[in-house]
């Protein structure tokens, strides 16, 4: 599983002024076991966090026993891709008991569309119709 943003991580840790070094413990520890994992669904991912939920579109882990929430978008392994985690957002229980993140994080918003192959190329220009190139 690939894990992507390690600086929202250490965004978080270095902004705690009474328990930074806490926060970094777990959120590394987090990590390593996120980055180690193959999760094909929820259901496996579960395996590796069983207080992981599942809100809309995102997944809420419990870090550090129950210290830290962190908001992340799961897209699935299967076996041409390796799976992805988005680490949209990291807060403290207290932040998170709030709910500001739902809306703030999308999680009821549907994922972004993947573009076509088509959409990925770039666009070349057609050339006028019944005239070839270099006369």
């Amino acid at each position: 599983m690939r894990a992507i943003s390690r600086s929202t991580l250490r965004r978080f840790w270095e902004s705690r002024t009474s328990d930074a070094q806490i926060a970094r413990r777990d959120l590394t520890a987090w990590l390593k076991v996120a980055k180690n994992a193959v999760w094909a669904n929820f259901a496996s991912l579960k395996e590796s966090f069983s207080a992981a939920d599942q809100v809309g579109n995102c997944v809420v882990f419990d870090v550090g026993n129950n210290r830290y929430r962190l908001i992340g978008r799961v897209l699935y392994s299967h076996p041409r891709r390796q799976g992805r985690i988005y680490v949209l957002r990291v807060m403290d229980h207290k932040e998170y008991d709030k709910g500001d993140w739902i809306d703030a994080c999308g999680c009821h918003r549907p994922p972004p569309k993947k573009p076509t192959i088509r959409q990925a190329l770039p666009q070349r220009k057609a050339e006028p119709h019944g005239r070839k190139k270099g006369r």
